[in-house]
């Protein structure tokens, strides 16, 4: 049955776009579409079924006529309820557009449609030599589509990268029904990142251009056995800080390893409590057995009990399976597993631990915890049976409070699993009122109609509990910046242009439009905030990048990008590099107004929200004023074979969406606004 009456009467239209019997109405189908792997339900009032690309963007433009929510939907492995119809609507299924329409090793790109299956892909790619790095847990069912959607993750991200580091170019359709084609390599502010993570909420990718790798010569994997999980903390933490950037790096603790085994010999020493599973490669021989024997002198010091490289690629293949198996098998534990996605700065990893068994103790609540160790992203799969209400309440809480403590520590609240509906809540106690309806405007910019996955990743009620994140606060900022961001708020007031300069906006004779006043970035250079053990640097946006590396270096670390002139903030801004949005992991920025916003973090992993810090790689001061930057560094100088750096031009025509995103942001025109000559309040 349908709802309303409106949306039966578009069955023949959306037929004629679709094919006879690509409209699904019945009982039996509705069901099957109103959950997910998450907790939440919602029921559809139609599943629409698509045998090619080319459908989707004529149905879209229908159901945007008719003011009909939509969602894409195509395995529905997601962990956050993201696939759930809240305000019911269609659901767009795209799981029969699986087709790898293109592998080109030369260009290092394999070209695919989004309902194609990351094993699929792997397997598609090893007979030419090559691999896709994104590995998520559950590859063996979720498709590209969705892991680009929800930005996934999996062991292998922790050296080359999360989904978003991977992804060169997408093809996206808007909730408006148009068709868009962005790369993170356009002039102007990143667009394509910003779908990356968006959980289809503004947008839905067509077509997606992947990096591809060619396989290394060389793995070896190793297994070490540790007495207990804090130690096991602690080697990586090590491992990390010491500049050994393994393939993977996997803890699993004693009920997950119980669970995974499923009553088979374990092969560990009987007083084992957490397993590590180190992978390294690479094409010398010689520097990965170096490398190895570091890794073990370091679990040695940390009282490992038994530590063994696989002899061969079925032991491998053995270990693999353990980690990856974990989830489902202590899924057959209990009728339901809530899984929690929460992620810590690596040297808090050990506190973090011992919170979150705090908690599982407090709540009575039995759970296997995993790690994506190396990045310091926890999995505390909680085992229970939802048609027991006080189980699901205490499992709730237990999952809030892990999350919170997360935050406490200086992490997020997710790494990999989305927000999705789960999770909105959690969006209150991460970021403050400024940055939620920071995010609030990118949505509006792309979906004026709410009606792509409305109601997902934001929170529809703010919950501010005790404790929580004060995020606006400024007393963390240098005298320079407070002036700033006073001066802003002055010339807000008056409606005062600022051209905007040390964020590689040269100020060309001409282009400056009449009344805008400099607002010169250069005192913003003070000494940067080095987290040596974290590998991480918050630096000014005024710093000279020849400084900055100057006082890395100092300290034995390094930026992993080639020798560039400027600023730190004119290498953001002005995107001469593109590949710098790798090893962003947070942003300090003031908006036209002066408000105060803090985006990102300290942690490698953060899919808490839309990456707006990856947007403004290239927005060239005219979205907000950069203030400040945090770094992912490396511990050895690894640069290799770079992308080189790009001519900059500050004349780049903005399209309709960038256009979209400078009136929600700063509807006067006030900052740099000769980039958006036409844009006007």
């Amino acid at each position: 049955m349908f709802r309303n009456n409106r949306f039966a009467k578009l069955v023949p239209e959306l037929e004629r776009l679709v094919g006879e019997g690509n409209v699904r109405t019945d009982e039996a189908e509705i069901a099957m579409y109103s959950y997910d792997a998450g907790m939440a339900r919602a029921r559809p009032e139609a599943v629409i079924i698509f045998n090619a690309i080319e459908e989707i963007a004529p149905v879209v433009k229908v159901l945007a006529r008719e003011r009909i929510p939509y969602l894409p939907r195509l395995a529905g492995t997601n962990l956050s309820g993201g696939t759930i119809p809240l305000k019911g609507g269609a659901i767009l299924n795209l799981a029969r557009l699986k087709k790898i329409r293109q592998i080109d090793t030369a260009a290092r790109l394999a070209l695919v449609e989004p309902g194609v299956v990351n094993l699929d892909l792997q397997k598609a790619l090893e007979p030419f030599g090559f691999f896709y790095a994104p590995d998520p847990a559950s590859q063996k069912v979720s498709t590209i589509g969705g892991n680009i959607g929800e930005n996934a993750g999996g062991p292998l991200c922790l050296k080359y990268g999360v989904t978003a580091d991977n992804v060169e170019r997408l093809e996206v359709v808007t909730p408006e029904g148009d068709i868009r084609t962005w790369s993170f390599r356009d002039p102007g502010p990143d667009l394509m990142s910003l779908i990356t993570g968006s959980e289809g909420t503004l947008g839905i990718v067509t077509r997606a251009w992947l990096k591809i790798l060619p396989l290394p010569r060389h793995i070896r994997t190793v297994s070490a056995a540790f007495p207990s999980l804090e130690s096991a903390m602690t080697a990586v933490t090590t491992i990390i800080s010491d500049g050994i950037v393994p393939r993977a790096l996997e803890a699993m603790d004693r009920v997950s390893l119980e669970a995974a085994l499923n009553g088979k010999h374990s092969p560990f020493p009987p007083a084992t409590e957490a397993v590590l599973i180190i992978e390294l490669d690479g094409n010398d021989a010689v520097r990965i057995k170096k490398e190895m024997n570091a890794v073990q002198d370091i679990c040695n010091a940390n009282s490992c009990a038994d530590f063994r490289i696989a002899a061969d690629e079925a032991e491998r293949e053995m270990l693999w399976q353990a980690r990856k198996g974990a989830y489902p098998a202590l899924a057959r534990l209990a009728p339901d597993v809530l899984v929690e996605d929460g992620v810590v700065p690596r040297p808090k990893l050990p506190e973090a631990l011992s919170q979150t068994r705090e908690i599982l103790s407090r709540y009575k609540i039995t759970a296997g915890l995993l790690f994506h160790a190396g990045d310091g992203n926890m999995h505390p799969n909680m085992i229970f049976d939802r048609r027991d209400l006080q189980e699901v309440k205490r499992v709730k809480k237990a999952g809030h409070e892990i999350l919170k403590a997360c935050i406490k520590l200086g992490g997020t609240v997710s790494g990999e699993h989305g927000v999705g509906v789960e999770k909105r809540v959690a969006m209150n106690w991460l970021y403050g009122p400024a940055e939620l309806d920071f995010f609030s405007r990118i949505k509006r910019a792309f979906d004026p109609l709410d009606l792509a996955n409305p109601d997902k990743i934001l929170p529809v009620a703010e919950e501010k509990p005790a404790g929580s994140a004060g995020l606006t606060d400024k007393a963390y900022l240098s005298p320079e910046a407070r002036g700033i961001i006073d001066e802003l708020k002055l010339r807000a007031r008056t409606g005062g242009r600022s051209a905007v300069t040390c964020l590689g906006t040269r100020l060309k004779a001409g282009r400056i439009m009449e009344g805008a006043k400099v607002l010169d970035l250069r005192p913003l250079a003070g000494a940067p905030e080095i987290d040596r053990e974290n590998l991480t640097a918050r630096a000014e946006a005024g710093l000279p990048l020849a400084e900055f590396r100057k006082q890395l270096k100092a300290c034995g670390l390094d930026l992993d990008l080639p020798e560039l002139e400027g600023s730190v903030g004119g290498l953001i801004a002005s995107k001469t590099f593109p590949g710098v949005r790798r090893l962003l992991l947070g942003l300090d920025v003031a908006a036209a107004d002066g408000t105060l916003l803090r985006l990102g973090g300290r942690t490698v992993k953060n899919v808490a929200g839309y990456d707006a810090v990856k947007l403004l790689c290239g927005s060239m001061g005219a979205y907000v004023v950069i203030l400040a930057a945090t770094f992912a560094l490396s511990a050895r100088a690894r640069r290799g074979p770079q992308e080189e750096a790009v001519p900059f031009d500050d004349a780049f025509g903005p399209g309709d969406y960038q256009r979209r995103l400078k009136k929600e942001f700063d509807p006067g025109n006030l900052l740099n606004p000769w980039i958006y000559r036409e844009t006007s309040a």
